[in-house]
C-alpha cells in the first residue's frame, strides 16, 4: 500500500527562497531521498458474513502509524512502506476483541516532470493483512468473535501526482492491488480485491543545507473485499470494509545543492508608453554577439529568453502604429536582466488638400465657393482657395457649389504628410459648355480598328470613325443612345449620360457576324 498514506512531496525542490531563474538542480528532478513518518486515525465500517450470524462494525481507531521512504537516482527510484493499523471491536463500552494489522510494500517507481506537475507511476509487491473474525473455539461461527487476520500477497500498481506551488505541494494518489495469493483461516480457497485513493498537502517548514523539513496533512479512502470458502464451497468468510484515514506527519527530503549555470537570461515586457497596456503583437529581436533571435511576447506582452552567454546585448522592438524602440543591456550569469519596453505611438498619418477654384472662361479666382472634400466642408477665400487639413490618406471626392454657377465635382487623392493642390473650374449657370463623347471602335477578333458609322438619334448627329477607329461627338448635357454599325459586324447600341462640360470616354468592341 505504497501511496495510501503518502502526503505531498516536492516535485522540483522547495527552498526558503526560490533559486535564480537560470539556476537548476544538479539532479534531473526533485529530491535524492525522502523519509516520512505519519500518525493518524481511521474511521472504519465493515461487515462479515460467515457460517454463524455474522457481524457488522464501525468506529474510530487511533494508532494508525506508518513509515515511508524513497530513494531516487534521476528519473527512477525505489519506494518502501511499513504500516501498522490498530483494530478494536467493542460492544457498547465492552471490548470484545482487538489486534493490529500490518501492511508492507516495496516498489519500483519513476518520476516524469511536466512543468510544475510531476507524475510518479509505481509497480511492486505488497503484503496486506485484512481483518477476519472466528469463534473463540476456532470455529467459523462468530457468536463470540475473536480477531484474526487474513493475508494478501499482491502486485501493487499505484500513481501519484504532485504539483508544487511556492512552499506548498499538492498531491493526488491512487492504487489498485492485484491479488496473487490470499489466505483466510479456516478456508481452503480465498480471493480478495480493493482499491484506494487520497490526497494531501505538504508545507515546507525550514531548510538546513540540503535537508528540507516539511509538515504534511493527508486523507485517504480505502476499500477491501475478502471471500474465503471451505471444501464444500461454503463461504467461511465474506467480508467488506471501508476505511477513511486522516493523519499528520513529518516529511524529510534531501536535495542536492543548487548549482548555477554560467548563463543568464533576459526578461522583457512590451507596453504602451502612455497607457501602460501590454502590446502582445510586437516584433522583438534580441541580439547577443552574433546571435540574433526574433522572439514574440505572450498575451501579457511578456517574454523570457534564457541560456544566454554573459555579455552585452541589443534589443529592438516595433509594433504597428508605434515608433521603433532600441535598447542595450548586459546578460549576467545566474540571473535575469529585466527590461520594460515602452513603445510610443506614431503621430497620425494625414495629408492636406488645397482646392483652387476658378471660372472656366476668365480664369479668375472664385471666392465663397462651398467646397466639400469627403465629409468636410470649407469656403474658398479671396484667392479662390479652400484648404483642408488632417485628411486621411486615400481617394476623396470633391463637390463645389456657388450661386450662378453649375455644380462642379472632382476626384483627388490625399497623400500622407503632403499638401496636394487640386484645380477646379466652374462654369456659369447661363453658359452651357458642350459635353464631349469620344472613344474607339475595335473588332473583338484581333482588336483591329473599325471605321464604323456612329449615330446619336436624340441629337440627330452622325459621324464616322477614322482609320484608327476614333470618334468624337460634342453635345449638350443629357442622356443619349449611341448606335454603332459597320459592314460585316453586329450593330450595337450604348446609352451614355453626360453633363455640360463633361468628357465621356468609352470604347466599343464589335462582334463579327
Amino acid at each position: 500500500m505504497v501511496l495510501l498514506l503518502a502526503s505531498a512531496a516536492a516535485a522540483q525542490g522547495v527552498a526558503s527562497s526560490p533559486p535564480a531563474p537560470d539556476a537548476v538542480d544538479s539532479k534531473p528532478v526533485g529530491e535524492t531521498w525522502q523519509a516520512r513518518l505519519r500518525y493518524g486515525i481511521a474511521y472504519r465500517t465493515g461487515a462479515q458474513q460467515d457460517l454463524g450470524p455474522g457481524l457488522t462494525y464501525q468506529g474510530v481507531t487511533p494508532n494508525d502509524l506508518s513509515f515511508l521512504g524513497w530513494a531516487w537516482l534521476g528519473y527512477v527510484g525505489l519506494h518502501a512502506q511499513v504500516q501498522r493499523e490498530a483494530f478494536s471491536l467493542s460492544d457498547a463500552a465492552t471490548q470484545v476483541t482487538n489486534g493490529s494489522l500490518l501492511r508492507i510494500a516495496g516498489q519500483l517507481g519513476a518520476r516524469l516532470p511536466l512543468g510544475p506537475l510531476r507524475i510518479e507511476p509505481y509497480l511492486g509487491y505488497a503484503f496486506h493483512q485484512l481483518p477476519t473474525f472466528r469463534g473463540a473455539d476456532g470455529s467459523a461461527t462468530t457468536l463470540n468473535p475473536t480477531f484474526g487476520a487474513a493475508t494478501r500477497h499482491a502486485l501493487l500498481t499505484a500513481l501519484r501526482l504532485l504539483v508544487e506551488v511556492s512552499i506548498i505541494t499538492v498531491e493526488l494518489r491512487g492504487e489498485v492491488p492485484i491479488a496473487l495469493a490470499t489466505q483466510v483461516p479456516g478456508a481452503v480457497r480465498a480471493a480478495s480485491n480493493g482499491f484506494g485513493f487520497g490526497g494531501g498537502l505538504r508545507f515546507q517548514l525550514l531548510n538546513a543545507g540540503s535537508l528540507h523539513v516539511g509538515a504534511l496533512v493527508d486523507a485517504q479512502y480505502v476499500v477491501d473485499n475478502l471471500v474465503g470458502k471451505n471444501a464444500s464451497e461454503q463461504n467461511v468468510v465474506d467480508s467488506q470494509q471501508r476505511i477513511v484515514r486522516a493523519g499528520l506527519g513529518l516529511d524529510l527530503q534531501w536535495r542536492d545543492p543548487v548549482v548555477s549555470r554560467a548563463t543568464g537570461g533576459v526578461v522583457v515586457r512590451v507596453v504602451d508608453l502612455q497607457s501602460g497596456v501590454a502590446i502582445p503583437g510586437a516584433d522583438v529581436t534580441l541580439t547577443v554577439g552574433a546571435d540574433e533571435r526574433p522572439v514574440s511576447p505572450d498575451a501579457q506582452g511578456a517574454l523570457a529568453v534564457r541560456e544566454l552567454p554573459p555579455g552585452p546585448f541589443t534589443l529592438r522592438a516595433s509594433a504597428e502604429g508605434y515608433l521603433p524602440f532600441e535598447s542595450a543591456g548586459s546578460v549576467t550569469a545566474g540571473s535575469d536582466t529585466a527590461i520594460e519596453v515602452k513603445l510610443q505611438r506614431e503621430a497620425p498619418k494625414v495629408g492636406a488638400l488645397n482646392v483652387v477654384v476658378t471660372e472656366r472662361d476668365t480664369k479668375k479666382p472664385l471666392p465663397g465657393v462651398m467646397v466639400t472634400a469627403g465629409d468636410v466642408a470649407a469656403k474658398s477665400d479671396e484667392k479662390g482657395v479652400a484648404s483642408f487639413e488632417g485628411l486621411k490618406p486615400g481617394p476623396v471626392s470633391i463637390v463645389l457649389k456657388l450661386d450662378g454657377y453649375q455644380p462642379g465635382d472632382e476626384a483627388a487623392s490625399v497623400v500622407a504628410g503632403k499638401a496636394t493642390d487640386v484645380a477646379v473650374a466652374l462654369v456659369p449657370a447661363k453658359k452651357r459648355v458642350p459635353a464631349t463623347i469620344t472613344g474607339f471602335v475595335r473588332s473583338t477578333k484581333g482588336g483591329a480598328a473599325i471605321s464604323a458609322d456612329l449615330e446619336l438619334p436624340q441629337a440627330k448627329l452622325k459621324t464616322k470613325a477614322d482609320a484608327k477607329g476614333a470618334f468624337t461627338f460634342q453635345v449638350p448635357g443629357g442622356t443619349y443612345t449611341v448606335k454603332i454599325s459597320a459592314p460585316g459586324y453586329q450593330t450595337q447600341s450604348k446609352d451614355v449620360t453626360v453633363r455640360d462640360g463633361d468628357q465621356a470616354i468609352f470604347n466599343v468592341d464589335l462582334y463579327p457576324k
